[in-house]
């Protein structure tokens, strides 16, 4: 019903064992507050208990010693404030505390809503940056039976208490007891689960701490526990993430404030205990070199192109008075077949046929396709061949079947793999100055996979011909780099690298520290910060731990407390840097290539073997035959290098017509150039060098020591 109000969580407790007594008419209970009805049926509001009055006036009028169990469906009551009954004059003397304005004080403790009476000698209370909260309690216990488990697994609460003031000093549970047989004396060690309390934060609680790259820390659904995230993401802000006495979570600076929560003079400090430790040589950390490596894939998209013209015919004159000596154009299919065979993709077609059936200069041209017959006339000319006389014989009148000129685009995708690395010095130059350099080297990742995007998906499975797709590039490619798949990544992921390393250097720059005790200080956090000023220290430092102690045979309580400051003197920096930008990415290569080719006509010789295999093709470099380097496929006068002919291939039939040696067809090959080397393995590029010198601030502790 109460919700998480005051009266749902904390604890209304007195003593037990109250004298019975008779009605006085007084008043038993006032609570000063606002409620809000709300119909309901059932119980309002259920105490388990039973009130005693006292006859004596200064008495106690109501104890509890119980937690309050509402009972209901919504919330109808509200209280802000924790309720205790007065102290039994079991005081603590105000001359050894502060914060209590002179009055003496009580500290209650209470286990499982009881309080321990009597039975207490001493205590202490231990908060430490980034630890669970403890506390331990020094029984004395009476000869005999001891209950071993009588508070084993209860809530433990201390209060510090007097007539206007109320402290909570710690909440925790009892987890360890403890028993010396010599002494007489139980000891129970209670605490305040760190690790369970931030299992228990709303994630996105975590979230808004610090910061984090799934490229530097690993996925987010990796993580076991939230402490393991927390943990990471502490590691990017020079910060502590604690719990007070109530159990409310903080999130602190290193950084001493500029104006201190409470000043500790000399009158509050017993300097008889009280020592300095400055940072070793050996831990300080002035210089980190981060390596970090940005990885994408570049999505490639080239096209190249081809035109082709059988024998540069400038009109369908010319092919018709040509063709039967020359041999027919190469056909549609024979062009088509040869250009998809060389692993790229073709398009955008474009043919010209031969002449349609019709009158060509007063010649008659029946059809486009003919079959060929030739007809020996019995002589030969100055070179012993033989005279023939060619027979066209038409088969059909279909001018597309042939080629008389062709163009075409190939195209062709594929995926490059891009190694960026950025080498970042981050360094402190006032550190160096005084130390020298104290370096580490951390190397970290980005990778960006190309799996999880849609484009890059299947980029370079393509069946049929593709239009360019992504941005063109100086040299005609067309590219899309898959570097953003996480948005934002190289950006975040940079960040995080140079948080992590800048607070690992204010972390060793911040082992400095002052121990002291000092009166009881009930108002202690490790949020604070604390001036000290004593004639042996005289600076502001946050509170980095503190321990309460209370001795309740001598009355006496006092706080021993650690304070936490940066050193570096030769900085004149009191705050932490900006966050710095990361460095431009540079501008990604591209292999100049061969863009468009024209395919040429070759012939065959009469009588020459034709070499169609390249014969070096599957040896390696050094059992390759040497060849002569020319641009004529043809070796000496016997051999004809068909392997490395571009183009429509005529070979001789060994007869002449009208004086030309007749000729036809063989073979029409396309010769598709491979892709560089340079454009399909990883590119690694270095990106911009960057140097940042970033500040580590400097909280003079002016140390003097007397004799």
């Amino acid at each position: 019903m109460l919700g998480l109000s005051s009266l749902n969580t904390n604890l209304l407790a007195t003593d037990d064992g109250m004298q019975q007594g008779t009605g006085a008419g007084k008043e038993l209970l006032r609570l000063s507050c606002n409620v809000e009805a709300r119909q309901t049926t059932g119980e309002l509001l259920a105490i388990a208990n039973y009130v005693y009055n006292t006859v004596d006036s200064g008495g106690e009028l109501l104890s509890i010693a119980q937690m309050v169990n509402p009972a209901g469906e919504s919330e109808l009551i509200q209280i802000s404030q924790q309720m205790l009954n007065p102290s039994q004059r079991r005081y603590m003397r105000a001359k050894y505390a502060k914060g209590f304005d002179g009055e003496n004080y009580a500290i209650r403790i209470f286990i499982a809503g009881t309080e321990l009476c009597n039975v207490v000698r001493t205590c202490e209370v231990h908060f430490t940056e980034d630890e669970s909260p403890t506390a331990t309690l020094y029984l004395l216990e009476p000869c005999g039976a001891v209950e071993l488990y009588r508070y084993f697994n209860q809530q433990l609460v201390i209060y510090a208490q007097t007539d206007k003031y109320l402290y909570q000093l710690f909440c925790g549970i009892v987890d360890i007891p403890k028993i010396d047989y010599s002494s007489r004396v139980r000891t129970i060690s209670a605490t305040y689960d760190r690790s369970k309390a931030v299992e228990k934060l709303n994630i996105d609680t975590i979230h808004c701490i610090g910061y984090w790259s799934s490229s530097i820390f690993g996925e987010e659904k990796s993580y076991e526990t939230k402490n393991a995230q927390l943990s990471d993401r502490l590691s990017t802000i020079p910060a502590a993430l604690d719990f007070d006495a109530k159990g409310q979570m903080h999130l602190t600076s290193w950084l001493p404030k500029k104006t201190a929560d409470w000043t500790l003079g000399d009158c509050d400090i017993y300097t008889a205990n009280m020592s300095l430790e400055l940072s070793s040589a050996v831990s300080i950390i002035n210089r980190i070199d981060i390596e970090l490596h940005n990885q994408y894939d570049r999505l490639i998209h080239r096209e190249i192109s081809f035109n082709y013209r059988y024998l540069n015919f400038m009109s369908d004159y010319d092919y018709i008075v040509r063709v039967a000596a020359e041999s027919p154009a190469p056909k549609v299919t024979e062009v088509q077949s040869a250009a998809n065979g060389g692993g790229w993709t073709t398009g955008q077609w474009g043919f010209k046929g031969t002449p349609k059936p019709g009158y060509y200069n007063g010649i008659l041209w029946r059809a486009a396709e003919y079959r060929y017959s030739y007809q020996p006339t019995g002589e030969k000319d100055e070179n012993g061949r033989n005279i023939v006389n060619v027979i066209q014989i038409p088969d059909g009148s279909d001018s597309e079947l042939y080629a008389l000129a062709a163009s075409w685009k190939a195209m062709r995708r594929w995926k490059q793999a891009i190694d960026e690395k950025y080498i970042i010095t981050v360094q402190n130059q006032a550190s160096i100055a005084i130390h020298g350099e104290k370096k580490e080297k951390v190397t970290y990742g980005i990778k960006h996979e190309s799996e999880n995007d849609k484009t890059a998906q299947n980029w370079g499975n393509e069946k049929h011909y593709k239009i360019p797709k992504g941005t063109l590039q100086p040299n005609g490619d067309y590219c899309i780099n898959v570097d953003n798949v996480i948005p934002g990544e190289y950006a975040n992921g940079y960040q995080v690298a140079v948080q992590i390393a800048y607070t690992r250097m204010l972390s060793s720059h911040r082992q400095n520290s002052i121990s002291l005790e000092a009166k009881f200080l009930p108002f202690a956090c490790l949020t604070d910060t604390v001036h000290i000023a004593s004639r042996r220290f005289n600076t502001n430092v946050k509170i980095a731990a503190f321990t309460h102690r209370w001795d309740f045979t001598t009355k006496r309580g006092k706080t021993e407390l650690t304070g936490k400051f940066f050193m570096n003197p030769g900085s004149s920096a009191t705050g932490f840097s900006r966050e710095p930008q990361a460095p431009a990415r540079p501008v990604l290569p591209c292999e100049q290539y061969q863009r468009s080719f024209t395919l040429k006509d070759y012939v065959i010789p009469y009588g020459v073997d034709v070499v169609e295999q390249d014969p070096n093709a599957d040896k390696d470099d050094d059992e390759k035959i040497p060849e002569k380097d020319d641009n004529f496929p043809s070796i000496g006068t016997s051999k004809f290098r068909l392997y490395k002919c571009n183009g429509y291939v005529r070979k001789e039939t060994g007869d002449v017509f009208k004086g030309v040696k007749t000729k036809r067809g063989y073979a029409f090959r396309v010769e598709t150039p491979d892709i560089e080397e340079k454009s399909t393995n990883t590119l690694e590029i270095d990106g911009s060098g960057q140097t940042l010198n970033l500040d580590i601030p400097h909280n003079e502790p002016n140390p003097s020591l007397t004799c």
